[in-house]
């Protein structure tokens, strides 16, 4: 019977140790189950934010679907608006250019026609000059010929200066003419 009490003590032992492995058992299963529900709730929380992320990023990804779409559609106004505005730059550039060539070309005909008109009257200038020269040498070879009681020297004379006067006038006219030619000229190169 000893036996028995001591198999009994031995079992109630065994027992309190038993109960006190349960008793820890459940308190680890306690934690265990407050950390899994804390855990459940961080999970259930963190679902919420990843649905809400995911809400915002599939409605973002449409905004940024739209933007792009509407970037492209600008992108190809803005080089359909680039080539119209080159375009018209450059007619508006060949426009002006057109306009001043003419003006140019006109002021250039002119300037040709004065040339020319001045070129003629020089000529004319020139060829009455070879004739006064001509006439005055027929004087001076007349002159040669005729005895002084033939004629009045006086009188000639002041013809001679009167023409000498006339010969050096249509000389400053050249001149004056040629300088006029000149500066046309230089006006012409520049241009």
């Amino acid at each position: 019977m000893l036996q028995k009490i001591k198999d009994l003590m031995k079992t109630k032992e065994e027992i309190d140790l038993i109960n006190k492995n349960i008793e820890e058992n459940s308190r680890i299963v306690s934690d265990l189950k407050a950390e899994l529900e804390a855990l459940r709730k961080e999970l259930t929380e963190n679902k919420k934010l990843q649905d809400e992320f995911l809400k915002n990023f599939k409605e973002n990804l449409g905004v940024i679907k739209n933007l792009r779409e509407d970037f492209g559609k600008e992108l190809v106004e803005f080089k359909l608006l680039k080539a119209q505005l080159q375009r018209k730059i450059l007619d508006k550039f060949e426009e002006e250019l057109q306009k001043d060539l003419e003006v140019n070309r006109e002021a250039l005909k002119k300037d040709t026609d004065d040339y020319n008109e001045l070129r003629k009257k020089v000529s004319e200038i020139l060829a009455r000059m070879n004739m006064t020269t001509e006439e005055i040498n027929k004087f001076i070879e007349i002159s040669k010929n005729i005895k002084k009681e033939d004629f009045e020297l006086t009188r000639f004379a002041r013809h001679l200066i009167e023409m000498d006067r006339e010969k050096l006038e249509l000389m400053r006219k050249i001149d004056t003419l040629e300088r006029l030619v000149s500066k046309i000229r230089r006006r012409e190169l520049i241009r």
